[in-house]
Order: C-alpha cells, then structure tokens, then sequence
C-alpha cells in the first residue's frame, strides 16, 4: 500500500467499515481508480485481497454484485522476432549482462527465476537449468541453450572466476546477494534505447514471450511449450496460439487454396 492508499485511508476511516460492504468501500474504490489512476488490473487484485480478508478473517460472505472486478481490455504483448532479439543480445557488450539477457530467452524462464540462479543449477551435462520453487510452487527444469552455455561460460571466465557452486550465478555487484530484477530489467531498457528502439513497446517479459512463441512458430507443440515455460495451466500458453496467427505461423487463409 503506497501513501496515497494510506493517506486515504486514515482521513475516511469513519466511513470504512470492514465489517460490512458500504458505500466507503465502494468510494474507497473509485479513488484508486480516479485519484490514483491505478489500471483495472491493479485494482482487482485490491479487490481480490478485500474479499479473501471477508472470507478468511471475518467469515463473512462477500458480494460480486455489489462490488465487481473491472472489466479491461485484453491486449496481446509486444514480442520481438528472433531476429530482433539476436540483435538485442548482440548489442549488449558487457559479459555479465549478456548472459543474463541470454540466458532469460533461450530458457524462457521469469526475471524472478533467473536472479535466484546459482552456479550449480546450471547443469551443463544434461543441457537443464534447475529451478527453485517460485511463482508456481512449482520445482522444474528448463533448457539450457548451447548457444546461452558458451556465452555464460564467457561471462564467467572474464568476469567472474572466483565463482563457486553455491555462488549466486548473477550477484549483486555490492556483494552478498543475487542481482535484483529491476537491475536486469535496465540492462534490457539500456539496449532498447541505445538501438533506437524504445518505441516497440518491448519489456523484459517480452523476451518470456518470445521464448513461447518462437517455439510454436517452429511446429513446437502447446503442451511441450507449457511443461518449458512451467506454466501451471495451459489456458497461460493459449496465447501463443493468437499470437502465431498473427504472425503467420501456421494458418492459411483459404482464398489462397490454388496458389
């Protein structure tokens, strides 16, 4: 909760009642909306949270009819062509951050999963990444691309020779921690930007969806895409399936039947 939640909320606690759904809860809703200009997503997830607060805290029903979850639109991501992401990585130049943008496609792992990488969850032999539990709760193996492998192994060889198995794969450059997503995500802006590109609308999770799409443009199957990407349920990889229409992956239209 930011300040302006917290502000809020101490000036109209007379009129927020936590025991029943009021007209302040509803107020309290259309703030984030028209104050703090948050996006419908965002405020679902306020939502989400109020009414689990109802169910596992106060026992009380909560009622979708009276305060329903946003509608919003459902826009397709921005991804880039393998050929813009090759360009992307052989921009960068720095060994360290290489890897890391590297490494983020060829694997289609998340930000989170990477920056909790260490040395020994790379398992070369068996071309896998071993990946903690995360955002799934789910333990999984990913791919570990050649191509990534001997750029990684540059990184370490150059930069990072003191590393042991233990040792976070990306640390922090402060020391005793791993790098932090935030890092990694301007690495990635600082490479749009210097190639001109910060209008694509690309973001570090377009590289996650590359990764889904790339395969499928490649006759990769949903379910094989599904268990790579760790997705917990198919309905998160579907997407790959408008998204390769739309990029002419594998439907033909059949007004072109005779050509």
């Amino acid at each position: 909760m930011n300040s302006k939640h917290s502000e809020y909320l101490l000036k109209h606690a007379d009129i927020l009642s936590f025991r029943e759904l009021s007209d302040g809860t509803i107020e309290y809703f259309n703030y984030l909306k028209n104050v703090c200009d948050l996006n419908p997503r965002t405020i679902n997830g306020h939502i989400a949270q109020l009414r689990d607060f109802y169910a596992y805290v106060l026992h009380r029903t909560w009622d979708r009819y009276e305060i329903p979850f946003m509608r919003f639109d459902h826009k397709l991501p921005k991804v880039p062509t393998f050929e813009e992401v090759n360009v992307i990585i052989d921009f960068i130049q720095n060994p360290k951050h290489k890897a890391e943008i590297a490494l983020l496609y060829s694997s289609g792992i998340r930000v989170s999963e990477l920056c909790r990488l260490k040395c020994h969850d790379i398992i070369a032999s068996k071309n896998l990444i071993h990946i903690e539990p995360s955002k799934n709760r789910c333990e999984r193996y990913a791919v570990l691309s050649q191509k990534a492998l001997s750029i990684l192994k540059y990184y370490i060889l150059s930069s990072y020779r003191n590393a042991s198995p233990e040792s976070w794969l990306f640390p922090n450059p402060s020391g005793g921690n791993s790098v932090c997503t935030e890092s990694v995500r301007q690495v990635f802006q600082k490479a749009l930007a210097g190639l001109g590109w910060t209008e694509k609308g690309f973001t570090l999770h377009s590289l996650r969806h590359a990764f889904g799409l790339h395969l499928y443009e490649t006759g990769v199957d949903l379910l094989a895409i599904k268990e790579a990407m760790g997705h917990k349920s198919l309905r998160s990889t579907e997407v790959y399936l408008t998204l390769g229409v739309g990029n002419g992956r594998s439907v033909k239209s059949p007004y072109d039947r005779d050509l």
